[in-house]
C-alpha cells in the first residue's frame, strides 16, 4: 500500500509510499523555504501530542513571519491518503521547485525511480497549463 499521484487524462502518474510522500513534500518545503522545510522535516520525529503542538506553533509562527504562501502549505500538510490540489496550487509549486537541483534525489519505488523531481515538474506545468486537479491517493 502507497500513494499514488496523477490527474485527468495525465500521461503521468507517480507511486510511491508514505515516506516517499514524504519525501516529496518535504523538499518542496525546504524550496518554499529553508527555515520552514527544516521544521516540516522534523515531522518525521513528532511522537507525541507535545511534539506536534510544538511543531505546529514553530510552522504558524513562520508561515505568519515570512508570509508563507498557504496554498501551498495547505498541500504540504493535507492527508497522505486522499487529497486533491487544483491547477493554480500546482502552478504555485511549479515556479517554487522549477529551478531547484534535486539530482540523487528520489520519492518514487525503487523500480520507477528515474528523474522523478524532474517528471514530476514536468507533471505540474501539466496540470496548471491543462487546468487538471492533481490527485493522490
Amino acid at each position: 500500500m502507497g500513494v499514488s499521484i496523477g490527474a485527468t487524462n495525465s500521461k503521468y502518474s507517480f507511486d510511491m509510499g508514505y515516506s516517499g510522500f514524504f519525501n516529496l513534500r518535504k523538499n518542496i518545503a525546504l524550496a518554499l523555504d529553508k527555515e520552514f522545510g527544516e521544521n516540516y522535516a522534523n515531522l518525521a520525529n513528532c511522537h507525541s501530542e507535545e511534539d506536534y503542538e510544538a511543531h505546529d506553533k514553530i510552522a504558524n509562527d513562520l508561515i505568519e513571519k515570512k508570509h508563507l504562501d498557504v496554498d501551498v502549505v495547505g498541500f504540504l500538510y493535507q492527508e497522505d491518503s486522499e487529497g486533491k490540489i487544483d491547477y493554480t496550487i500546482c502552478r504555485k509549486i511549479y515556479y517554487i521547485i522549477k529551478d531547484v537541483d534535486f539530482s540523487g534525489k528520489s520519492f518514487r519505488y525503487a523500480a520507477y525511480a528515474h528523474n522523478d523531481y524532474e517528471e514530476f515538474k514536468a507533471f505540474l506545468k501539466e496540470c496548471y497549463s491543462h487546468r487538471r486537479q492533481m490527485r493522490w491517493s
